[in-house]
């Protein structure tokens, strides 16, 4: 388990809770990336990309509401 990603997984299953876990981190790295001039280019890179897959992943894994 040690190796496990899920936001890489193909068989993962998530639940509101992880949902909205996931979403919260999405919102402290926005808060971490918007302090520009405090981060080292390598961290902000690492932040920006941790944020891009995140993002990427919520996008994917959100049920769509039917009207």
């Amino acid at each position: 388990m040690a190796d496990c990603q899920p936001q890489a997984c193909r068989n993962t299953a998530l639940t509101s809770a992880n949902r909205q876990a996931l979403a919260d981190h999405l919102a402290r790295l926005e808060d971490t990336l918007a302090a520009d001039d405090r981060l080292a280019p390598y961290v902000r890179h690492r932040l920006e990309e941790q944020h891009r897959a995140t993002a990427a992943f919520l996008t994917r894994h959100t049920p769509e509401v039917a009207e």
